[in-house]
């Protein structure tokens, strides 16, 4: 009777284990400075046994792993797969082909409770067992290295996911840095330059930071500077009238002064030429 109830009870927590349908998320998101962890690995999940730096996999063994639910048994596969040392390769030809096959965040499985789960793979000599394929449901635990955990949030989850028959690991607000201000607190270089003579020397940059009080003075419009500029040509123009008839006028007073003047003196010296004349006429009729 017991017996019967563990299978009932494991069954039950398969069915929270499983992942919904077939499909499968892949490559988690990049984080960098950040961890990855999988407590729990869900039904549906394949995994692969990566051998170590120097060593390849045996030739005709897979070393492909799946999480498989075997009437309410949870467990990886086991397979007889290992790791040889490869005599033909060199150490630099090998550790160049494992970082580029490396992912940039590997992913950690961590001991926990497993029940209805699949836990830590068996360990196989000379290899490292990576979930390469994610079921449908399955959550990721994203963690800041100690260093870069400054700004929160320093952790959060990723679920895979299916909707509208797309599958995708959700987004992450995750930054991990080393650095407790914002981008918006953060203060730009502004170039400061010399207008006086050249000089060979770079130029030097200064961080300026604003530290006065925010003004409460309106700033000043443009309609009021054009008005301004209209009340004075009016006034310049008001001007104008007003002087230029009196210059006129002084100028034509002068011109008749001056005719006035030349009359005068044309009939005093035509008066005079005329005096002379007579006095001369005179002169000779009394010789």
């Amino acid at each position: 009777m017991e017996l019967v109830f563990l299978l009932l009870w494991g069954m039950l927590r398969s069915g929270e284990a499983t992942g919904h349908g077939n499909g499968k998320c892949f490559a988690p998101h990049y984080i960098e400075f950040a961890e990855i962890t999988i407590d729990r690995v869900m039904v549906g999940s394949k995994g692969r046994y990566m051998c170590e730096d120097g060593y390849q996999r045996k030739a005709g063994e897979s070393n492909l792993i799946v999480c498989n639910n075997d009437t309410g048994l949870i467990h990886w596969t086991t397979k007889n797969t290992g790791c040889t040392w490869d005599s033909g390769v060199t150490s630099q030809q090998s550790k160049g082909k494992q970082q580029s096959s490396a992912p940039k965040n590997p992913v950690t499985i961590v001991p926990s409770d497993t029940a209805g789960y699949c836990g830590i793979p068996s360990p196989v000599e000379h290899a490292t067992p990576r979930v390469t394929h994610y079921a449908v449901g399955q959550e990721l635990h994203y963690k800041c290295l100690s260093g870069y955990d400054a700004r929160p949030p320093t952790s959060a989850i990723s679920t895979c996911k299916e909707e509208h028959g797309k599958i995708f690991w959700t987004k992450l607000s995750l930054r991990c840095t080393n650095d407790s201000k914002s981008g918006e607190e953060m203060t730009q270089p502004i170039p400061i330059t010399d207008t006086s003579e050249p000089s060979h020397d770079p130029p030097v940059r200064f961080l300026v930071t604003d530290t006065s009080e925010p003004s409460h003075v309106p700033p000043v419009m443009f309609p009021v500077t054009v008005a301004v500029s209209t009340v004075f040509s009016i006034i310049f123009i008001i001007l104008g009238w007003i002087i230029i008839p009196k210059l006129w006028r002084r100028r034509s007073f002068t011109e008749e002064v001056k005719i006035e003047k030349t009359k005068s003196i044309l009939i005093t010296a035509a008066r005079v030429e005329m005096e002379s004349e007579a006095e001369a006429h005179r002169l000779k009729s009394n010789m």
